[in-house]
Formats: structure tokens, C-alpha cells, sequence
């Protein structure tokens, strides 16, 4: 087994890994972590600037990646009307939209799997394969979209999270 076949093993574990957690928190209840919540928005929020600016190049893209920011922040906003809030030995506590989040996140997992099927079938991961070769692979104007729904729905969700645990810590 070659590096860079362990490497693309080992990324796909932790990605796994990472979205086990992710369904995990979706279904359940959850400390409202200050720190957490401002950190992951952070991150999220430069990675989806990354995705929207190489979208911005094209207009076919750019129409997509607004499409997705749009819905995004509508689900968002949404999902957290119907979030619940609870206090709990001094923490503060919340359970967001199980179909909303379990949405959002199936739609970036099932997006995942396809490209990563197109990547296979196209020989991107092929030895003698060329850089230029494999960047022609990568993109999709509507991916891209579809990506963009997942950042502006916890970008904004996240953000709408922080301005209510400000108002629950006040009562």
C-alpha cells in the first residue's frame, strides 16, 4: 500500500469519524459551549468564504453559491425558532431541529459520497494521473451550492445560538 493511499484512508476515517459526530449531536441534547460554538463559526465561516470566492469566478457558480447561502440562512433561522432551550445543573442546554440538522447534514454527506464516486471513477486518484487532470475533476458549479447550504446554516445558526445564550444567561 503506497503514502499517499494510507493518507487518503486515514482522511476518510477521520471525515467518518467527524460525521458520526455530527449526527450524534444533531439527535439530542447539548451543552451550549461559548468557546465551541464561536470557534466552529469561525472556521466555518472562512471555509465558506474559500468555497464562495472560487465560485464568484463563474456565474453559473455564483448563482448556485447564493442559491445555497439563501437557503441556508433561511433554514437556519428557522431551526432555531423551533430550538429548545434548557437549564441543566447551571449549564444551559439546547436541542436544535433533528430534521432540519439531520437535513442539512445528510445533504452534504450524500454529496460527499458523490463526488468522491466521481473523483474514483473519473482516475483521480490514478498514479500517473496529472495535477491539471485532477483539478478538472474537483469542481462542479452546483456542488459548490449544495456545499454553501451546510456553511450558512451553521454560520447563521451558530451566530443565532450565541445571541440567545446571551439573552438566557441575563434571566
Amino acid at each position: 500500500m503506497s503514502v499517499q493511499m494510507l493518507i487518503w484512508i486515514v482522511l476518510g476515517l477521520f471525515v467518518i469519524y467527524r460525521i458520526y459526530l455530527r449526527f450524534r449531536r444533531t439527535f439530542g441534547w447539548q451543552e451550549l459551549k461559548h468557546r465551541r460554538v464561536r470557534t466552529m463559526t469561525i472556521i466555518l465561516s472562512l471555509v465558506g468564504l474559500i468555497f464562495f470566492a472560487e465560485g464568484a469566478m463563474h456565474p453559473v457558480s455564483l448563482v448556485s453559491d447564493v442559491a445555497g447561502i439563501v437557503l441556508g440562512t433561511a433554514l437556519a433561522w428557522y431551526s432555531s425558532t423551533v430550538t429548545a432551550f434548557e437549564h441543566r445543573n447551571g449549564k444551559v442546554l439546547y436541542r436544535s431541529s433533528a430534521w432540519i440538522a439531520g437535513t442539512v447534514s445528510l445533504l452534504f454527506f450524500v454529496r460527499l459520497i458523490y463526488r468522491i464516486i466521481d473523483m474514483v471513477q473519473s482516475g483521480y486518484f490514478q498514479q500517473g494521473a496529472q495535477m491539471s487532470d485532477r483539478l478538472a475533476v474537483m469542481g462542479s458549479s452546483w456542488s459548490a451550492g449544495l456545499m454553501l447550504i451546510m456553511f450558512a446554516y451553521y454560520v447563521t445558526y451558530n451566530v443565532i445560538l450565541l445571541n440567545k445564550q446571551k439573552g438566557l444567561q441575563r434571566s
